[in-house]
């Protein structure tokens, strides 16, 4: 397709006897050629000949013809990253019925906002700062994806204060930081809570902070006009 483009690094693994004279479906041609591979979703593109493949977190792309696997970003010509828009789109509909009563309620506003964050990443403080800003409007659910011990001790400590809504705002606040006192609790409601929000994180497909969920949208970074817009602004 003079259209389309796919960047990105090729891994192929040409296999003896597969070929199309087989007669079997791109897909079975896949699961014979690539059988290590396990996937959510297969399906075509608008690139004939080239399908897409969904492993729950991450959509790469099969050349049924070459027999070859082509990791990258597929790029419309108006520059559109049909990748990343399929991955959004994917995560949605599973975060559409995340279990909210597992995460960490702060506010009370008419927007729900769903975030997964990492209390020491620059941008989930950058966030952090926005919706601070925007608290009577907003209602927050907060997932956590650790990205560090350090991070995962700070979300601990989160769990294990009796007020988790001000010890959220001190960690994110950077107030943490340092030498500071961390609480690690070996309650089992605690470390329930902790195994909840991996797993959470791993069904939903997140590899990386912070992202949102905003009116049924996924926002991947902190897209500050983004969420503006998705906000009423």
């Amino acid at each position: 397709m003079k259209n389309m483009w796919i960047t990105g690094v090729m891994v192929f693994l040409l296999l003896s006897g597969c070929s199309t004279a087989q007669k079997v479906s791109p897909e079975e041609q896949f699961k014979k050629s690539f059988s290590q591979h396990k996937y959510e979703t297969f399906a075509k593109t608008s690139v004939p000949g080239v399908y897409e493949i969904y492993n729950g977190r991450q959509v790469y792309y099969y050349l049924a013809e070459g027999d070859v696997i082509l990791v990258g970003s597929m790029i419309s010509k108006d520059n559109k990253n049909l990748t990343q828009e399929s991955i959004a789109k994917k995560m949605a509909a599973k975060l559409a019925n995340l279990p909210l009563d597992q995460a960490l309620k702060i506010g009370d506003g008419k927007i729900p906002v769903v975030e997964f964050i990492d209390p020491n990443c620059h941008y989930c403080r950058l966030s952090f700062n926005f919706f601070n800003s925007r608290k009577k409007d907003i209602t927050l659910y907060a997932f956590f994806y650790p990205l560090s011990e350090d991070s995962a001790k700070k979300i601990r400590h989160i769990f294990c204060s009796k007020d988790k809504a001000a010890a959220y705002e001190d960690a994110l606040g950077g107030k943490l930081d340092g030498n500071a006192q961390l609480t690690q609790c070996g309650d089992k409601d605690v470390e329930a809570m902790l195994k909840n929000h991996r797993q959470v994180s791993a069904q939903v497909g997140v590899n990386a902070t912070p992202l949102f969920y905003i009116k049924g949208q996924v926002v991947p970074g902190f897209d500050q006009p983004a969420i503006e817009k998705l906000m009423g602004n």
